[in-house]
C-alpha cells in the first residue's frame, strides 16, 4: 500500500473515533450563508438530537410531571442546603417619595418605625429612591454529553454592561450556574427588593420543551440527561417571578424553547408611556429569543443573533422606553436573517395586571 494512502486512512480512522466520542452537533453550513429553509432544517436535527439525549429524563417526567419542580420555603430557620422556592411576601406599607431621575412620585417600602420609650420622639427614616437590579445567568460549560455552548457567558457578560453604563442598573453576573445557585440567586433578589424597584432577570443557556406536554424548562450546568431532578421548569420559573414583589418585573429568556414562557398573555403596548400610570400595576413581562422551537446557536461578533441584537437595541435607548419597544425592534432584526421568532407577553400567574408594562429609562444627565 501507498504510504501516503496508508497516512490519510489512518487519520480518517482517528477523526472517526473523536467524533463518535463528541455530542451529536449538526455539521457546519457549506457554501456561506444558509437559506432559511436549511437553517430550520438544521435547528430540527438539533432538537431531534437532544430530544434523543434526554430520552431518560423526560421518561422519569411522563411518569412524575414534578420530578423537576422545587418545594416553597418552609417558616422560619432554612434547614442547611435545602433548596426552595421563597414564598411571596406581603406588600408592606409604602410611602411617596421623589426620585431624581424621573422627578415622578412612586412608592417604596419602608419598615414600620419601632415602639418608642413614653415621651421619646419616634425615630425618622429616610426611605430609599428605587433601584435597578439585573441577575444574568449564562452557561456555556455543559458537561458532556450535553454540548456545551459558546456564548452565554458573553452574551451576558456585555448585556450586563449596558445596563451598568447605560440604563442605571445594579447588574450582577452568574456564569455556568446550577440549579440551586440559580434558584438561590433570584431567592435573594425576591428577599432584597421592594415593590418600588426595578428588576431584570435575563437567562442564557439551553432549554427544552415537551413536544407532548408542552411542559419547558430551563437545563442548568448540573443538569443531567437521566434525569430531570435538576432542571428548572417554568411552572417554578414562575414561582420564582411571583416571590419577587418589584412592581416592575421582566425575565429574558435566551434559550430554544423559551417561547412557552410568554404564553399566558400575549401583549401589546401602543401610544406614549405614562410611567406613573404604568407604575401603579404590577408588571411581569417575558422576553424570549424565539417561540416553542430551538433557536440558533450562531450569531454576530461573538454573541447569539438574539443577544447581539438585543445589546445593539438597547444602547440606543434613549429616555423612557417600553420592553415592547425594544421586543419590536429585535424581532424585526432578528427575523430578518433567521428563522426564529422572538416572543413578548405577560405572566399572569407572576401576577402581572391589566395596564402593565416593563420600562427600561436612561437616567437623568
Amino acid at each position: 500500500m501507498n504510504i501516503k494512502r496508508f497516512l490519510l486512512l489512518c487519520a480518517l480512522a482517528a477523526a472517526h473515533t473523536v467524533n463518535a466520542q463528541m455530542p451529536m452537533r449538526p455539521p457546519a453550513f457549506i457554501g456561506g450563508i444558509p437559506g432559511v429553509a436549511q437553517m430550520q432544517a438544521t435547528f430540527n436535527q438539533r432538537h431531534q438530537s437532544r430530544t434523543a439525549l434526554y430520552r431518560e429524563a423526560l421518561e422519569a417526567l411522563r411518569k412524575n410531571p414534578q420530578a423537576a419542580d422545587v418545594p416553597e420555603c418552609p417558616d422560619g430557620p432554612r434547614p442547611l442546603g435545602l433548596v426552595c422556592l421563597q414564598r411571596p411576601q406581603e406588600v408592606p406599607a409604602t410611602l411617596l417619595v421623589t426620585t431624581p431621575s424621573t422627578a415622578e412620585k412612586l412608592p417604596i417600602a419602608i419598615p414600620a418605625p419601632a415602639a418608642a420609650a413614653p415621651k421619646a420622639e419616634l425615630p425618622t427614616s429616610t426611605p430609599q429612591p428605587p433601584r435597578r437590579l439585573a441577575l444574568l445567568i449564562g452557561n456555556n460549560d455543559y458537561k458532556t454529553p450535553i454540548p456545551a455552548l459558546e456564548t452565554p457567558m458573553a452574551d451576558v457578560n456585555e448585556v450586563a454592561r449596558v445596563l451598568r453604563t447605560h440604563l442605571g442598573f445594579d447588574a450582577r453576573v452568574l456564569h455556568n450556574a446550577g440549579k440551586a445557585q440559580i434558584i438561590e440567586a433570584i431567592n435573594r433578589i425576591a428577599i432584597e427588593v421592594s415593590p418600588a424597584d426595578s428588576v431584570l432577570l435575563l437567562y442564557a443557556g439551553h432549554g427544552y420543551l415537551m413536544d407532548d406536554t408542552k411542559m419547558g424548562f430551563w437545563i442548568p450546568i448540573d443538569a443531567s440527561v437521566k434525569s430531570p431532578a435538576n432542571w428548572i421548569s417554568n411552572t417554578d420559573i414562575s414561582k420564582l417571578l411571583k416571590a419577587i414583589p418589584a412592581q416592575q418585573l421582566i425575565l429574558i429568556s435566551d434559550s430554544c424553547f423559551s417561547g412557552s414562557l410568554t404564553k399566558e398573555q400575549k401583549t401589546k403596548f401602543s401610544g406614549k408611556a405614562n410611567a406613573e400610570e404604568i407604575r401603579k400595576q404590577r408588571s411581569v413581562l417575558a422576553f424570549s429569543s424565539g417561540d416553542e422551537e430551538p433557536v440558533s446557536d450562531e450569531g454576530k461578533e461573538g454573541h447569539s443573533i438574539f443577544a447581539y441584537n438585543l445589546i445593539k437595541t438597547l444602547e440606543k435607548t434613549k429616555g423612557l422606553t417600553t420592553g415592547y419597544d425594544i421586543y419590536q425592534v429585535v424581532h424585526e432584526d432578528v427575523t430578518k436573517d433567521y428563522p426564529q421568532q422572538p416572543q413578548y407577553g405577560a405572566v399572569v400567574t407572576a401576577g402581572h395586571a391589566a395596564g402593565g408594562e416593563y420600562l427600561f429609562e436612561t437616567p437623568a444627565p
